[in-house]
C-alpha cells in the first residue's frame, strides 16, 4: 500500500548500478501509484541506463497511476491474465474543515465547480454562496495543471519509445484516452491487457502457462510473502535484495 516517493529514488539507484550502461532491462513493477514527478524520475534512471537497448516494465499484478505512467513509458509491456493498468489522472490530497486528510481525483474538483457555477448562473440563491465562497481558486489551477501534467507526461514517452513509429497523434490519444474520466469513471478502473491493447499501448500477454509468465509470478509471489506488512517497500536486482 506504499506509493512512489522521494524515498525510492536511492535504492533504485542502487540497484540500477547492478546494471550495465547499455544493457537491456526488465523491471517488474508492483504500485498503486504516488507522486509522478518521483515516477518521472524513475523513468529517466532507466532510460539513462537502458541507452539504446530495451526497455520493458512487467506487471505481475497491479501497476495502478503513476505505475502506469512508468510503464507506459517503457517500450513495451509483460502482462498476464492477472495483470492491470489504471487510469493516470492525477489525485489531489486536501485537509478537510475537521482536520483529517482527503484524497479526490482532480477532475472531481473541476467537474463540482463547474456544477456549481451553472447552478448559480441559472438560479442565483443565497444558497450558492458559501458554496462559491470555499473555492480555492489555486487549488482550481492546480488540479488542471495536474491534468495536463499528467497527459504530457504520456505523451511524451509514448511518443518518444512505445509509439515512436506510430503517427505523432496516436501518443496524444492513447494519453487523452488514459486520462480520461468520463472513459473510466473511477481512479481505480481496471485497465487489463486486452484493454491496453484496444488502447493503442504495445503489450506482450502471455498465457497464464507460459513458462516465462510463470516463473514471473512465483518471483512475484515470493516477494510477497518476503514482506512483513503492507507498508513494506522491496528493491530487488541481481545483487542486492533491498527493503524498506
Amino acid at each position: 500500500m506504499t506509493s512512489i516517493s522521494a524515498n525510492d529514488i536511492p535504492p533504485f539507484v542502487d540497484i540500477l548500478h547492478d546494471v550495465a550502461q547499455g544493457s537491456d532491462l526488465d523491471l517488474l513493477l508492483h504500485t498503486p501509484g504516488g507522486d509522478v514527478d518521483q515516477a518521472e524520475r524513475i523513468v529517466f534512471l532507466c532510460r539513462k541506463r537502458v541507452g539504446a537497448g530495451a526497455f520493458r516494465v512487467v506487471v505481475p499484478d497491479s501497476a495502478k497511476s503513476a505505475g502506469t505512467l512508468i510503464a507506459i513509458a517503457a517500450d513495451s509491456i509483460v502482462m498476464g491474465d492477472p495483470s492491470e493498468l489504471g487510469p493516470i489522472d492525477p489525485q489531489v490530497t486536501i485537509t478537510t474543515a475537521n482536520g483529517e486528510s482527503m484524497t479526490r481525483p482532480a477532475q472531481s474538483f473541476l467537474d463540482g465547480l463547474r456544477e456549481i457555477v451553472d447552478a448559480a448562473e441559472n438560479e442565483l440563491s443565497a444558497a450558492y454562496f458559501p458554496l462559491l465562497d470555499k473555492l480555492d481558486p489555486a487549488l482550481i489551477d492546480f488540479c488542471r495543471k495536474a491534468l495536463m501534467r499528467s497527459e504530457r507526461f504520456a505523451e511524451k514517452f509514448l511518443a518518444k519509445h512505445m509509439l515512436k513509429d506510430e503517427p505523432p497523434e496516436k501518443a496524444k490519444q492513447v494519453a487523452h484516452a488514459l486520462n480520461d474520466v468520463e472513459k473510466h469513471l473511477s481512479h481505480g478502473a481496471v485497465i487489463d491487457a486486452e484493454d491496453a491493447i484496444r488502447t493503442g499501448l504495445r503489450v506482450e500477454l502471455l498465457p497464464p502457462h507460459h513458462d516465462l509468465w510463470q516463473a514471473y509470478w512465483r518471483l512475484y509471489c515470493d516477494m510477497r510473502l518476503s514482506l512483513t506488512s503492507g507498508s513494506s517497500r522491496l528493491y530487488e536486482g541481481r545483487t542486492a535484495s533491498l527493503t524498506l
